[in-house]
């Protein structure tokens, strides 16, 4: 009987530990507690508040070991991305769990949001292919794709006289050149409908956003999502679920090329870099500039630096736990699987001490061979994640972003448009007064 008791108020205990759990039995909370009796439920009360002040003194722990030195920073990032014998299926599994918002907003099945080692396989494999296929075709045909795009954005329904925000133009461009130059559909540009490409920017961006809300989601919104998506990618034998690529390649995408437009704009010395670049988009000038000081590689770095395309990193991992003091009173260890949330700091090894006190200026400079640290350099690694699981794309992506760059930086040059900035340099959201219009003498 006694061993019975202690069985059921484990059971009953494991219902009020925080957090999301699984359990070994279940049972009607009124017969435990009726099977447990008076005394027990107030042992069980004691223990309750024992729990809740250790979980309460380990989060502060936590919270003061904190530290935002370079050395704690990447501990932590390693720690939390790719942590010592923990096999591939298991980071899979911690990655999926922290990305189930997606699967409710987006209803991506791509190895973002599954922990399935098989899904994991056969969307890496596509990825890469999809990239060599790119490469292979040569950066100056992907330089013809980004000005058929930023052509095609001109016409209708244009830059008018009182212009267009920045934003609408970059992240329709990118998508464009992302669907012909990446994902190879075979539509022409020009068959592309302005409403659908504009419509399925918006909806990806603001369903994003409402998945960090618990509140429903509407489903018009995917709905809308979903067909005009299909419109612009009609062949569903080779895109089954188009978003599974079209998300994980755009979606960060346009965001590096809208930061490093905003930031060269400032600059006619990084211009003019650019439109050097822009004369032969090959490894070569991306790599080495004709000034001394920086190359168009070093702008690219130094805005995602400022603005990386993933601030935060976040995995939800799995543990068993049971405080040695229950198990002392209970006599036998009854293990709850606890899932906890750990968030890889990004952001905050992109802007430590390593990179000197200038460190939240925009300096491309500072990422110059001859200046650049061992340190620095380690972190800038961590601006495409870190271990197995860190992006495909990591190698295609800067030069991807400088050929858009150069071609809408071309663009705005040629056509007499000019770049109006608003308050602050934006991410997904924040580019409130960034216009582009054309310059009226």
């Amino acid at each position: 009987m006694k061993n019975d008791s202690f069985t059921a108020l484990a059971i009953v205990f494991s219902r009020f530990i925080p957090g999301e759990m699984e359990y070994y039995q279940s049972a009607p909370m009124g017969e435990l507690l009726t099977h447990l009796g008076w005394s027990s439920v107030v042992v069980l009360a004691l223990l309750l508040c024992l729990a809740l002040a250790y979980t309460k003194l380990c989060h502060t722990r936590l919270l003061d070991q904190k530290s935002d030195t370079y050395i704690d920073l990447q501990a932590s990032i390693k720690a939390i991305l790719h942590p010592q014998n923990v096999s591939v299926p298991d980071l899979l599994a911690e990655r999926a769990r922290s990305n189930q918002r997606l699967v409710r907003a987006l209803q991506l099945s791509n190895t973002f949001v599954s922990e399935k080692p098989d899904v994991h396989k056969q969307f890496v494999n596509r990825a890469r292919r999809l990239l060599n296929t790119a490469e292979q075709r040569g950066w100056s045909t992907f330089q013809s794709i980004a000005v058929e795009a930023i052509q095609w954005y001109d016409k209708e329904p244009g830059i008018s006289e009182s212009g267009c925000p920045f934003s609408s133009l970059v992240q329709s461009t990118t998508l464009v050149v992302v669907l012909a130059g990446l994902l190879q559909v075979d539509n022409p540009i020009d068959s592309f409908s302005h409403a659908d490409i504009t419509l399925v920017t918006n909806n990806i961006t603001t369903l994003w956003a409402l998945s960090k809300k618990p509140e429903p989601i509407p489903s018009s919104f995917f709905d809308d999502l979903s067909s005009r998506l299909r419109l612009l990618v009609p062949d569903d034998k080779t895109f089954s679920q188009p978003l599974d690529f079209v998300v994980p390649a755009w979606e960060t995408l346009w965001r590096v090329v809208a930061t490093t437009v905003a930031y060269a704009q400032r600059d006619p010395l990084i211009l003019k870099e650019f439109e050097y670049f822009h004369g032969d988009p090959s490894d070569e000038r991306f790599r080495k500039g004709q000034n001394s000081e920086f190359s168009v590689k070093d702008v690219v770095f130094e805005a995602m630096r400022l603005h990386p395309p993933s601030k935060h990193i976040a995995r939800v991992r799995r543990r068993t736990w049971c405080p040695s003091l229950i198990t002392r009173v209970i006599g036998k260890v009854y293990a709850i699987t606890i899932y906890e949330s750990n968030v890889a700091d990004i952001e905050a090894v992109l802007r430590c001490e390593v990179w000197g006190t200038d460190r939240k200026m925009f300096k491309p400079e500072r990422h110059h061979q001859s200046i650049i640290s061992p340190e620095q350099e380690k972190a800038l690694t961590f601006v495409f994640g870190h271990g197995p699981l860190r992006c495909v794309a990591a190698s295609w992506a800067p030069m991807a972003a400088a050929v858009i760059s150069a071609t809408i930086m071309a663009h705005l040059e040629r056509e007499s448009y000019i770049l109006e900035p608003g308050r602050c340099i934006g991410g997904r959201e924040g580019w409130n007064g960034w216009k582009v219009r054309r310059n009226s003498f």
